[in-house]
């Protein structure tokens, strides 16, 4: 017997409010790639902008209870996380921007398409905290694409800290400081600390990544974020 189809978003399953009558298709998301035609030149020549497309993923769902159409409104809104069943270890950022025409629920067949526009990269479910208490360490990038990790540094005062050979140097440390190179900050829980740190934000590169510093620390914790296409 096979088992229901369903999705996650906004932390709540569908299970219990819609029937999923079909889930989105496994794809790769498009390259950005721009075809270029040259008038009196045979072919065409192409831009890579090392970037990806957005996807649309377009679930098909049958209410079970007609009175549940004001919470599933609410529910089924704006910018959230979502999970498909048919990859339940992957994690999409996903927006719901077209508009679920309840009205027609009633006098058709119960029945509505969700468009999740997502992402281009799916996130692993399972992002667990990585602690280097050691130096040189390695953490291995198990995804396919590079992560925006998040690092939190235990220590105080100067700090060098290198990833595969780029160095970011952080200044005036206090018990601790987080870089986050997926907001693009370095703080320390609510207070900004960017005019304390120099140096690229760092990725995780695909397979290994060298960690090793200088200065007095005790502890890193690293929160991969690995992704795919």
């Amino acid at each position: 017997m096979m088992e229901q189809a369903y999705f996650i978003f906004n932390n709540i399953s569908s299970v219990n409010y819609l029937m999923v009558n079909k889930l989105p298709n496994i794809i790769k998301a498009e390259k950005d790639i721009e075809k270029i035609e040259i008038q009196g030149r045979d072919g065409f020549l192409t831009q890579d902008y090392g970037s990806y497309k957005g996807t649309i993923k377009t679930v098909e769902c049958t209410i079970f209870d007609l009175n549940d159409i004001g919470f599933i409104c609410n529910w089924l809104d704006g910018n959230s996380d979502v999970i498909f069943s048919n990859e339940p270890n992957k994690i999409y950022k996903a927006t719901i921007i077209n508009q679920i025409p309840f009205s027609k629920i009633a006098v058709q067949f119960h029945s509505f398409i969700i468009q999740f526009d997502c992402q281009p990269h799916k996130y692993s479910a399972i992002n667990n905290l990585i602690t280097l208490a050691t130096s040189p360490a390695t953490i291995v990038n198990t995804g396919t694409a590079p992560s925006n990790p998040i690092i939190k540094v235990f220590g105080s005062d100067t700090i060098n800290l290198t990833i595969n050979s780029k160095t970011i140097v952080l200044t005036n440390v206090v018990d601790y400081v987080t870089i986050d190179s997926d907001l693009m900050d370095c703080y320390k829980d609510t207070v900004l600390k960017n005019n304390f740190m120099s140096g690229d934000l760092p990725q995780l590169i695909v397979g290994n990544n060298t960690f090793s510093w200088s200065g007095t620390v005790t502890k890193i914790e690293v929160t991969g974020n690995f992704r795919y296409l």
